[in-house]
């Protein structure tokens, strides 16, 4: 980086809010032993506030300095901060304020480097919740997750692939700073308030629905600074279920009656690996015990009561959903072998620790996801046991989590394989294993909507008018190129 560049900088933001410390840059870099290693960061810069972080994407305009943005503290692991060419990472992870929470509205604003703890904790004395991915680790920001349209295991509070979005400030990379949703306007935030307004709806100014730019964007078009998130009432009581089966096949037709019929909260599937990593990350529950004594699929699904008649909606729920379980040739319980649904429910609706629960296990894993349909995950189940099999690894070895999204209308489906990242023939089966298992996957009709490794050059590699759209709308809001210049060819 051109030294001025630093010294600009440092000018700038006094107070040591820009460090070139070698110990801070490695700390801030992806560590994926399969994965290409991304150019280091020539600096570090923390900005204590939106008008800080303007002046940072203006000088970058001037100077056309890269820049890559950051939100959550610890390790990452995917990918999705590293950059191609020489830039300048900005971390906002210090940024900690819930300015304002709505009970009436259902509604929370937070800033970026709020964590899934700090706000469910912060939540919870208002009586509310949120819903949130699968046991998220703990520095993980909940704004990340959002803008990265991460999966929650709530299916039936999940109405669109933005939610929970709800407003947005964002700083697009010309510099233009951008309100959306019902936060656009007409006023400031707090004169919405004094008129009842409270931030809840995403689509608007006008006809625009531009947060959906920004998600899923992995900060190639800006910059988000706050975001209003629709949250939940916390269950006053709630009975988790388990249906266990070999197959995926019996749980399919299961999870889409439930589903229909809204019956349930949190539920998500998960084969015997995935369960005992889960547990064993999460909980520190012996693996070989736990994984022993699963069938080969659990689904979890836990029956909430809220204020109004809690029992009642507890007791009409679970008759309806063991009727349901029976014409499926299926039986629901408080435990199956070493699991039970209440500590399995603890353990995926808290945040798993510093590390990642995937990574627990042997102290890295490969991750491959995308989405689909229900009725098609046994196929896509069966495409990566034969990868693996050709491949030389045990098919055995193959975490499955499959969460519906969008009331059951698709689902999450990913492919976890704990490996130990000093074996160097195992890294590289699992990078061959990777690619043909991403390729065959895709011709399938997997849709790759968050890719990351080898499945970003099949998310644009098949798609080349995506592609050339997408380079238009970074001209737009990115005119100068200086977010994340380079990633995915932009």
């Amino acid at each position: 980086m051109d030294a001025t560049i630093y010294t600009q900088l440092q000018s700038q933001l006094p107070d040591g809010r820009v460090t070139n410390n070698p110990d801070d840059i490695d700390a801030s870099m992806s560590i994926n032993p399969l994965l290409d290693v991304g150019e280091k960061p020539s600096c570090i810069v923390h900005p204590r506030d939106t008008e800080e972080l303007k002046e940072i994407i203006a000088f970058s305009n001037r100077r056309t300095a890269n820049l890559t943005i950051s939100s959550s503290a610890g390790t990452h692991t995917r990918g999705g901060v590293d950059a191609g060419k020489e830039h300048i990472r900005v971390d906002l992870s210090p940024w900690k304020d819930i300015p304002w929470i709505n009970r009436r509205n259902r509604v929370a604003l937070i800033q970026p480097g709020v964590t899934y703890g700090e706000l469910l904790a912060a939540l919870k004395e208002h009586g509310m919740t949120l819903p949130m991915p699968l046991a998220p680790r703990s520095g993980k920001s909940v704004v990340a997750a959002i803008t990265d349209r991460e999966p929650t295991i709530w299916p039936n509070r999940h109405w669109d692939y933005g939610d929970p979005v709800a407003s947005t400030e964002v700083i697009f990379g010309d510099g233009s700073l951008f309100t959306t949703g019902s936060a656009g306007g007409p006023g400031s935030l707090e004169a919405q308030r004094v008129l009842g307004g409270a931030q809840k709806y995403s689509g608007g100014p006008s006809q625009t629905d531009l947060h959906r730019v920004v998600q899923g964007s992995q900060g190639t078009i800006g910059t988000v600074t706050w975001i209003s998130v629709r949250t939940e009432i916390l269950p006053t009581i709630q009975e988790p279920l388990l249906i266990g089966t070999e197959t995926l096949d019996d749980l399919v037709s299961f999870t889409y009656a439930t589903g229909r019929s809204s019956l349930g909260e949190q539920t998500f599937i998960l084969n015997r690996q995935a369960a005992a990593m889960l547990m064993h990350g999460a909980s520190g529950t012996v693996f070989d015990e736990m994984h022993d004594s699963l069938p080969g699929f659990v689904s979890l699904i836990n029956i909430a009561g809220f204020e109004r008649l809690p029992k009642k909606r507890i007791a009409y729920q679970k008759k309806d959903i063991t009727t349901i379980a029976g014409k499926n040739g299926l039986a629901q319980s408080s435990r199956i072998g070493a699991l039970s649904a209440e500590a399995l429910l603890v353990a995926a609706t808290a945040p798993c620790g510093e590390t990642d629960w995937r990574h627990g296990l042997s102290g890295h894993c490969l991750s491959v996801f995308f989405l689909t349909t229900l009725d098609r995950t046994s196929e896509f189940a069966d495409i990566f046991s034969t990868a693996a099999t050709e491949h030389g690894v045990d098919p055995r070895r193959i975490g499955i989590y499959i969460q519906p999204v969008v009331q059951n209308h698709a689902c999450h489906m990913e492919f976890m394989i704990p490996f130990n990242p000093g074996d160097t023939e195992d890294k590289k089966r699992l990078r061959s294993l990777e690619k043909s298992a991403v390729t065959e996957a895709a011709r399938a009709g997997a849709f790759f909507s968050r890719p990351y490794g080898f499945s970003q050059d099949i998310a644009f590699g098949r798609y080349e008018l995506h592609h050339t759209l997408l380079k238009k709308v970074k001209g737009i809001f990115d005119p100068n190129r200086i977010m994340n210049n380079g990633k995915w060819g932009l």
